[in-house]
């Protein structure tokens, strides 16, 4: 069983925030809703009496108000809910990467990265004997289908809707190059490897090109797994070195 370091904070931090302000607008809702009706059967009733206009347009405006305070209410649920989905398959993506792979294996999660002027945010970093694998998990349903090479993904939900994403693909490949960059040479090239990985449950890989860059988690795991087998780049005392160093931004 693996070690973990460090584990998933920034989310959770995110979710508890939009969570407040989740509980906040929708206990002042109907406060909302009542001020503007009161406000424009108020202000109607004034341009009936006086034949102006004034305030049957101030008080229509009252109305949008409160429409697009329930509109903005409906955008942090949605927001709320797609964290809770990431956060959770972030989680399980962590306790299977310790449970799965070898004790001499160190994994840290939710890993804030910079290198000069570049910052990045790691879902998962594996550190081995074998080498350092980048993992970007996303918690997407539907079918995504594309290419490696592309920086947009078609994903087709369950419900027939369709959208484009970013290729993960491309972004854990950003923070692989961070990772050479900032080791300069203590780990080859060929021995730092970055995963994009698809936790949901239902989701269905249709993408070009994707093998060992984009992977279901079974899958990542096993090729984790398997490169146990290649000559080790590290010794065990280097991986703590080098993942402790990592964890403290010292490297």
């Amino acid at each position: 069983m693996a070690k973990i370091l460090r584990s998933e904070s920034s989310l959770l931090k995110r979710q508890l925030a939009i969570g407040r302000e989740l509980s906040l607008r929708t206990a002042t809702r109907a406060g909302v809703w009542g001020l503007a009706l009161v406000v424009a059967l108020l202000l109607g009733a004034h341009s009936v009496r006086t034949g102006t206009f004034h305030g049957a347009v101030f008080g229509a405006l009252a109305l949008v108000f409160a429409v697009g305070y329930e509109v903005h209410l409906r955008e942090i649920a949605v927001e709320s809910r797609n964290l809770e989905g990431g956060r959770r398959g972030e989680q399980k993506m962590a306790e299977l990467l310790a449970e799965r792979l070898a004790d001499d294996h160190l994994i840290l999660n939710d890993l804030e990265l910079r290198v000069a002027h570049e910052r990045a945010q790691i879902d998962h970093l594996v550190i081995a004997p074998s080498g350092i694998y980048v993992v970007e998990s996303k918690y997407w349903a539907g079918t995504l289908s594309g290419d490696v090479h592309d920086a947009q993904w078609t994903q087709t939900k369950s419900n027939g809707s369709v959208r484009h994403v970013k290729s993960p693909v491309q972004q854990c490949e950003r923070q692989r190059r961070m990772f050479i960059t900032l080791l300069a040479a203590k780990v080859p090239e060929d021995r730092i490897h970055a995963l994009a990985v698809f936790t949901h449950p239902g989701v269905k890989l249709q993408i070009a090109n994707a093998q060992g860059r984009a992977f279901l988690v079974r899958d990542a795991i096993r090729y984790i797994n398997d490169r146990c087998f290649d000559p080790p780049v590290l010794t065990s005392a280097e991986v703590l070195d080098l993942a402790e160093k990592v964890n403290r931004g010292q490297v």
